[in-house]
């Protein structure tokens, strides 16, 4: 039966150990009694049904069964799978799926990340991430890039953990990008913000910042808005406006000039690999800046944040594309 509200009590035991030397000293008097200690507050009530209500409108609710039923893939977009490390369709104990519930981060490997706070991924190893390893252990790109790669590929979707790190991309040569940024080095990293406490006192399972003040609020005071203003007008239009809408104009400006180098065509990120084609319609080959830009834009656009998760070395990482891209910088641009 499933029990709609749990209790957990929370236990707590305090010890207190005296030890009376009395080596050439009178002996020692009997100690005062002691109060009883007093008993820990029952813990706040978690309602079951609101949690779950929470995860259900969430994106983990949600499964992906054409990757699911994929060897390798499994093993990210099945809960149980993951929770159990199986990589292939057939290791799993049972002939449906399920989605990231509750036994992924709960049980097995996720219980085993939010214990150990670190995690490897594809551009880094040993990530210091607190709570929120578990987060990076599937939102990555899945393969670091290299700008020489004839197939193409594309970052998977959801890698957050390149940028948020700093370390993914395709760079540039000769240019040193700031990888850290003030919020890669908050305290249990993606829980920290995506997490944050409900009314109830509990974390919310929505995984969602509807909530700056809640999210935001204990480093940027007073904040209403994620999409702050930011510090210089990246993206060359002549205002500096809201950090999101910098890194949109950026994402925009970037995505002209690769059509422009291929003659208006445009790029599409599908089945793992970056298709180009021309004016017409018809796939083409294109050289490895072009190829580096649509990288870097599909990584930048699939995180998600708009840059908040990395400021600087988004900016770095789009306005450094469009130079290698065009050999020039974003025009009237704050270059970074």
């Amino acid at each position: 039966m499933l029990h709609k509200k749990i209790k957990p009590i929370v236990l707590s035991l305090i010890l207190f150990l005296f030890s009376l030397l009395s080596v050439g000293c009178p002996p020692a008097q009997e100690p005062a009694p002691q109060e009883p200690a007093p008993q820990p507050q029952e813990a706040q009530e978690i309602d079951i049904t609101e949690l779950v209500t929470q995860w259900v409108e969430s994106g983990h609710s949600n499964i992906t069964l054409y990757a699911a039923e994929r060897d390798g893939c499994v093993a990210c977009h099945d809960g149980g799978a993951f929770a159990q490390q199986l990589t292939e369709v057939a290791q799993l104990e049972r002939d449906f799926h399920v989605a990231t519930d509750c036994r992924a981060c709960h049980t097995g490997r996720g219980n085993e990340l939010l214990q150990a706070g670190t995690v490897s991924i594809p551009t880094q190893e040993n990530v210091e991430a607190g709570t929120g390893a578990q987060c990076l252990a599937c939102h990555n790109e899945r393969r670091a890039p290299d700008i020489n790669d004839e197939r193409r590929a594309a970052p998977h979707p959801s890698s957050q953990a390149g940028v948020f790190t700093g370390t993914g991309g395709i760079r540039a040569a000769n240019f040193d990008y700031q990888e850290e940024s003030p919020h890669n080095q908050v305290d249990n990293s993606c829980v920290s913000c995506h997490m944050t406490p409900t009314d109830a006192g509990w974390a919310s399972h929505t995984f969602a910042v509807d909530n700056a003040e809640a999210a935001c609020g204990d480093c940027h005071r007073g904040i209403t808005d994620v999409n702050l203003e930011a510090g210089a007008d990246y993206d060359g239009d002549g205002d500096a406006k809201g950090f999101q809408d910098e890194v949109a104009g950026l994402l925009s400006l970037l995505e002209e000039a690769i059509s422009e180098a291929i003659n208006g065509g445009s790029f599409e990120a599908g089945g793992g690999v970056i298709k180009f084609t021309n004016g017409a319609g018809n796939e083409i080959q294109v050289p490895n800046e072009v190829y580096q830009a649509a990288y870097n834009h599909t990584l930048v656009a699939q995180d998600g944040s708009l840059g908040l998760h990395n400021p600087i070395f988004v900016v770095q990482l789009l306005q450094q594309s469009y130079r290698e891209l065009t050999g020039e910088d974003v025009p009237d641009a704050d270059i970074q």
